[in-house]
């Protein structure tokens, strides 16, 4: 008989726990540099979700909550699932963090591509990413928070096909240290390697210009010295001058 109780009793207490939500468990995932960690995940789920330890499974709504988080400017996909126990699990991607933005007012922000859009993200306190940094006529439209959509027409979406082009191909991410705007809409590149300006022009044919970057740097610079030219100018076509470099 006390057997029979006793079996009685877990069962009543694994469907009570069943029927209620014990807490909340998440986990940042990266496909770029870190730049918000698990604990900054805990501290704004804490602060703009509302609790959901102790309350019925059937009170919470997921997709709400989950709508939530999404809101988070350093979130690129969410998911939010619930198991058995009562735990709901939180998994959030990082926005890929593509460039270091610095508009013409000097306000400084990141540059992540979100799914198919853009977006600038606020500097968080305490952390910072090493990637290519983007400044000169960059205008103050260029903003934190801003979202972007791949079909704009603007410096802000120039900027983010450029960076994201890069970034596509690990040489050119690990070879560009700046992205420079002159005030005509034209971008040079500032490279890591070599002491050069890499004139790309617009931000069309981008793929193209860098096959033809990559053609002068090994059929021309490995052969002729990376210090003996000052620039290079990508947007004449397949027709590429290089600036020697004046001796003094």
């Amino acid at each position: 008989m006390s057997g029979l109780l006793l079996c009685c009793l877990l069962a009543c207490l694994l469907l009570s726990r069943g029927k209620v939500y014990r807490g909340v468990r998440v986990k940042m995932l990266y496909h770029s540099d870190t730049l918000v960690t698990t604990e900054d995940l805990k501290t704004y789920v804490k602060e703009h979700c509302t609790p959901v330890s102790g309350k019925l499974r059937r009170s919470v709504n997921l997709s709400q909550f989950g709508s939530r988080i999404r809101r988070w400017p350093y979130a690129d996909t969410v998911r939010v699932s619930a198991d058995m126990g009562g735990i709901i699990h939180v998994e959030v991607v990082q926005a890929k963090v593509l460039l270091h933005v610095i508009n013409s007012s000097g306000a400084s922000f990141y540059l992540a591509k979100v799914g198919n859009s853009g977006r600038m993200l606020p500097h968080f306190p305490g952390h910072a990413v090493r990637v290519p940094v983007a400044s000169g006529a960059i205008p103050d439209t260029c903003q934190p928070n801003l979202v972007m959509e791949w079909q704009d027409s603007s410096v802000c979406h120039d900027l983010m096909a450029v960076a994201d082009c890069l970034d596509r191909n690990p040489f050119w991410k690990a070879q560009t240290s700046q992205i420079y705007v002159r005030k005509k809409g034209d971008y040079c590149l500032v490279p890591t390697v070599g002491n050069h300006l890499v004139e790309l022009g617009g931000a069309d044919g981008l793929q193209r210009k860098l096959d033809n970057l990559w053609n002068i740097y090994t059929q021309g610079f490995n052969v002729a010295g990376w210090q003996r030219y000052a620039k290079v100018s990508l947007q004449f076509g397949d027709r590429i001058p290089c600036e020697k470099r004046t001796i003094q």
